[in-house]
């Protein structure tokens, strides 16, 4: 069996084979560690990736080297090689430190109400508490899981939709993540304002600029998420 940093890095390259999948889900499953480990490489990967430009020599030169390297068969751990590269991305962070820190108010994701919505009894109810609390300590794989057997479960409780959008964004599945959040954007359920400020985050990330600003136009002065867009819009203007 391959070792943890293996198994995490085939995870976030999605080249997991079924018998290091099933490895990996029982890790998963029973070891907090590891995945603190998998949600820290996660945010490293995500870090690194924003961060990449094309002025940027340094960064663009190791990334390729650790992908050439990869290709080659050559496998090493995820620690070795992200440290250069961590190196690298030091000079994007220095330059634009204050920048990310905005940028990270405006792409954070709401906390998960713990409430009961219609329809929610039983096991349903449980379920819905235990994708709360995986949604809200940022283990968005678990709560994506969850919520989405309960969004097949009962279509109509637009409630699983909404949070099951936001937990595909936390899981960085973003073209998923529009599937279900576009339809509440375009609706008129109590998720319309919300679900047009994440979808206008998701076409931002993916550089559709001015279809982010149609979504964040939308969005109403009376809504709670007003100030935050108007501050996303100015900033991609």
């Amino acid at each position: 069996m391959k070792s943890r940093e293996e198994l995490i890095q085939d995870y976030i390259d999605n080249v997991l084979s079924a018998e290091d999948k099933r490895g990996f889900d029982i890790l998963y499953e029973n070891d907090a560690e590891f995945r603190a480990e998998l949600r820290m490489q996660e945010e490293l990967t995500e870090v690194l990736g924003r961060r990449l430009s094309s002025g940027e020599k340094t960064l663009r030169a190791s990334l390729v080297e650790a992908e050439t390297t990869h290709r080659k068969g050559k496998r090493i751990s995820w620690k070795q090689w992200l440290i250069p590269l961590a190196a690298a991305a030091c000079i994007l962070i220095v330059v634009k430190f204050v920048f990310f820190q905005s940028d990270t108010a405006l792409y954070k994701l709401p906390e998960m109400q713990s409430e009961v919505v219609r329809g929610n009894q039983g096991n349903d109810a449980h379920d819905y508490e235990r994708a709360v609390e995986a949604f809200n300590a940022k283990d968005y794989r678990k709560s994506t899981s969850i919520l989405l057997d309960l969004y097949q479960t009962d279509q109509t409780i637009l409630q699983y939709q909404f949070y099951l959008g936001l937990s595909l964004i936390g899981e960085k599945k973003f073209d998923e993540a529009i599937s279900y959040l576009s339809p509440l954007a375009d609706g008129e359920s109590v998720f319309r304002q919300e679900a047009n400020y994440y979808v206008a985050v998701i076409l931002t990330e993916s550089g559709r600029i001015e279809e982010a600003k149609k979504r964040l136009s939308r969005i109403e002065q009376s809504s709670k998420i007003y100030d935050k867009a108007q501050k996303l819009l100015g900033k991609i203007k």
